[in-house]
């Protein structure tokens, strides 16, 4: 049974399945709620086609909506429950992922423990250039709350997550501008993972999350992968793996130029197209940006996202901030 407290009062809501709306007992405030009944990608992709060129603030992003959460349980190693209230979870490369309120959950399986193991250290081996980039770039990476042992031999890992930062994989189709100001996060953090001679292998949709009030995107997943650059493959997402230019296929080690080539077809999905060549057939899409998407990475994070900056300008004049205006009621449908 759903259970919806009131924005306004806290009060409890009576819920109107046929018109898809909770009504406050007390105070009389009514909100639209999603049908549980349909896919939720479906409903949010047309609730975002409408929200897109509303000009609400930041402070109707974060509004308070709960609606009924799945839950599961797994056993820690010591024998105690955990039990697992999620918004949202997928499979995610080698473990499952469960999207909480305030955190990232990952559950890997006994013969993964080796990838789970990597997903601790990787992001803690990472170096800045100085403490002010660190206290500002740390704050898109995995911080990881806890970690256990479990019953059946695998292991789970929680990070924090800010409420209003949600997967990526859940926004759907968007609109050029907006997978713009995405491309140049991604460009951010592949030179990041190149200061510290790393290449990811998996910075695809499904390992990002985004705020769309502050245009930042937040790398949590997909460290299991990560290596250093010139040694040979630990494993590489499926998309990452598709993505990479037959001119890099040949090459069976890890380098930053497979999340470069990741980034392209990263950009491509995000405005609803299958590849590279679909997106690049689009007239509607400035043609800097599909050059972008169609062309061959350069062999350097810092090379491409100076390619990037100037395709940037070509494509948008001036920078602007673009207003991605969402709430959670709009991406999660249950709680």
């Amino acid at each position: 049974m759903a259970l919806c407290k009131c924005k306004m009062c806290g009060g409890t809501m009576k819920i109107d399945r046929r018109n898809n709306t909770a009504t406050c007992l007390y105070c009389g405030n009514v909100s639209t709620i999603l049908d549980m009944g349909e896919n939720l990608y479906v409903q949010y992709q047309t609730m975002l086609d409408d929200l897109m060129n509303k000009t609400d603030t930041k402070e109707h992003l974060q509004e308070g909506f709960w609606v009924e959460a799945e839950e599961e349980e797994v056993e820690r190693a010591d024998g105690e429950n955990i039990r697992i209230r999620y918004l949202a979870k997928c499979r995610a490369d080698m473990c499952t992922m469960y999207v909480a309120k305030a955190h990232v959950i990952y559950l890997f399986e006994k013969q993964d423990l080796a990838y789970a193991q990597k997903y601790l250290k990787m992001p803690e081996l990472l170096k800045f250039p100085n403490s002010s980039m660190e206290q500002e770039l740390k704050r898109y990476l995995p911080q990881v709350a806890t970690s256990c042992e479990l019953k059946n031999g695998g292991m789970m890992i929680a990070v924090h997550k800010p409420e209003e930062v949600y997967p990526l994989v859940l926004f759907g189709t968007l609109l050029d501008r907006h997978a713009a100001w995405m491309v140049s996060r991604m460009e951010n953090l592949c030179c990041l993972l190149e200061y510290n001679d790393l290449s990811l292998n998996a910075l695809t949709l499904q390992n990002l999350f985004v705020n769309p009030a502050e245009h930042q995107l937040y790398l949590y997943g997909g460290w299991w992968f990560a290596g250093k650059q010139g040694t040979e493959y630990a494993g590489i997402a499926a998309d990452a793996s598709d993505s990479i230019h037959e001119y890099y296929q040949k090459r069976q080690e890890c380098h930053i130029t497979t999340d470069l080539e990741t980034i392209r077809l990263n950009a491509a999905k995000l405005m609803g197209y299958a590849d590279r060549e679909a997106a690049a057939q689009d007239a509607t899409i400035p043609e800097p940006f599909r050059k972008f998407i169609r062309a061959v990475c350069r062999k350097s994070a810092q090379e491409d996202f100076e390619l990037w900056d100037r395709t940037l300008t070509a494509s948008y004049g001036e920078r602007k901030f673009i207003h991605l205006n969402v709430t959670r009621e709009d991406i999660y449908s249950r709680e």
